[in-house]
């Protein structure tokens, strides 16, 4: 009997990965694996609280990423309410 027909013979012989396959399993991998938090510099958080003011005073639309480990979410709209102490914000979408 061949060899390939006895045991796991048959999966065993055919371990050969085409590149695009290796590539998608490589993407794949890095979007299971949880994200850390981005840290926001002095100037980068005074820039988005710049931004998210002139939102509220002058009725500018702003899009929000949010941080999430798999995915970021982004939300598009008008700054209605501002509360910096409790780091909430409320959107006119």
């Amino acid at each position: 009997m061949s060899k390939k027909l006895q045991q796991n013979g048959i999966f065993e012989s055919s371990r050969m990965m085409l590149p695009e396959h290796r590539e998608a399993y490589i993407l794949h991998q890095e979007q299971l694996a949880p994200r850390t938090r981005p840290s926001l510099d002095a100037q980068a958080a005074e820039e988005m609280s710049r931004l998210l003011s002139n939102s509220m005073m002058l009725g500018d639309r702003v899009t929000i990423t949010l941080f999430h480990e798999h995915d970021d979410i982004r939300y598009t709209g008008q700054v209605l309410r501002l509360d910096r102490p409790a780091r909430t914000l409320r959107l006119l979408m």
